[in-house]
């Protein structure tokens, strides 16, 4: 299990929130869940070798960060390291 996983003590998580950029909602997930230190830099960007999906697309495709999202958008987290093979 990744400690992603073990931090938000769940592999899929529905998560409501009224902020409207990708960049809140993530801020929103990753605080929520104790997980910032594994997603984002310091400065709040992703870091290089972790992921954030919008609709199964890479952020970097769909307008960054700071893209608006709307009802019915899915995010994903991906941190593609584990310490189980």
């Amino acid at each position: 299990m990744s400690v992603a996983r073990q931090r938000a003590v769940a592999s899929v998580v529905e998560f409501s929130c009224p902020e409207s950029t990708l960049r809140d909602v993530v801020r929103s997930i990753v605080d929520s869940y104790g997980i910032a230190d594994i997603i984002l830099t310091g400065e709040g960007e992703v870091k290089p070798w972790a992921r954030v999906l919008v609709n199964g697309r890479s952020h970097e495709n769909v307008g960054g960060l700071d893209v608006e999202l709307h009802d019915g958008d899915r995010v994903a987290l991906v941190y593609p390291y584990t310490e189980n093979f």
